[in-house]
């Protein structure tokens, strides 16, 4: 908006010199004009204190607007390298995204992540320099945990809900298959989700849950949680 504010001194009284444009110049006048009509019809107190409010206004917005534009967002970028195990050697890359740092976190996180209906295995973490970050996976039948595989699996291809932003999906396991199952305060911000990831149980209603595996729907924008109630 091609505001900047510097401070210059007058002897011992410092103002503030605002280059504000043309549009605040034409603010300027229409103040000054304001000013002028309550000096002549007003009282002096009242005319004094509608100074003082303005210009608290005023002084209020700049700070806003400066604040606004120290606030910068930086994104990292993170590839998924599939990994042969046989082989011991990269087979290639599934996919390259730009991420915010709350993100990264969160995808580093989960077990698994879903990438063009393809469920895939997250093997290991990298980061090169600081800056580039990666995440080596393996196709999911190759590390799919021994009792839930097959079932969590098929949970996370048939889910087709969208989001806007990312939200999590609760799957409870029923002694045969995994079941959505309602939350009232499910976690809805990225950081919370990552947090989330970082635990082994949640309690709900006075029930206890164990989480045992999570995936990633980047295209549907959900975290899944697999979880199964314990007695603790």
């Amino acid at each position: 908006m091609g505001r900047s504010v510097r401070q210059v001194n007058h002897g011992a009284d410092p103002k503030i010199d605002l280059e504000i444009g043309e549009e605040g110049e034409k603010a300027g006048e229409l103040f000054s004009g304001l000013f002028a009509f309550l000096h002549v019809i007003g009282n002096g107190v009242t005319f004094f204190l509608l100074m003082r409010l303005i210009r608290l206004c005023v002084l209020k917005r700049l700070l806003l607007e400066l604040t606004e534009r120290q606030v910068i967002i930086i994104y990292y970028a993170l590839t998924y390298r599939n990994w042969s195990d046989d082989r011991q050697v990269e087979t290639g890359v599934l996919e390259q995204v730009s991420v915010t740092r709350d993100e990264l976190f969160m995808r580093k996180l989960v077990d698994a992540t879903l990438m063009k209906n393809k469920l895939w295995a997250h093997l290991s973490n990298e980061c090169e320099d600081r800056r580039e970050h990666a995440v080596y996976v393996t196709g999911y039948d190759n590390q799919k945990p021994a009792e839930y595989g097959t079932a969590i699996a098929n949970a996370a291809l048939a889910m087709c809900k969208m989001s806007s932003m990312y939200s999590a999906e609760y799957m409870l396991w029923n002694g045969s298959a995994f079941q959505e199952l309602d939350v009232v305060e499910s976690s809805s911000y990225t950081m919370e989700l990552a947090e989330q990831l970082l635990d082994h149980y949640m309690v709900q209603g006075g029930t206890t849950y164990e989480f045992v595996y999570s995936v990633l729907d980047a295209d549907r924008k959900k975290v899944l949680f697999f979880m199964k109630e314990v007695d603790l």
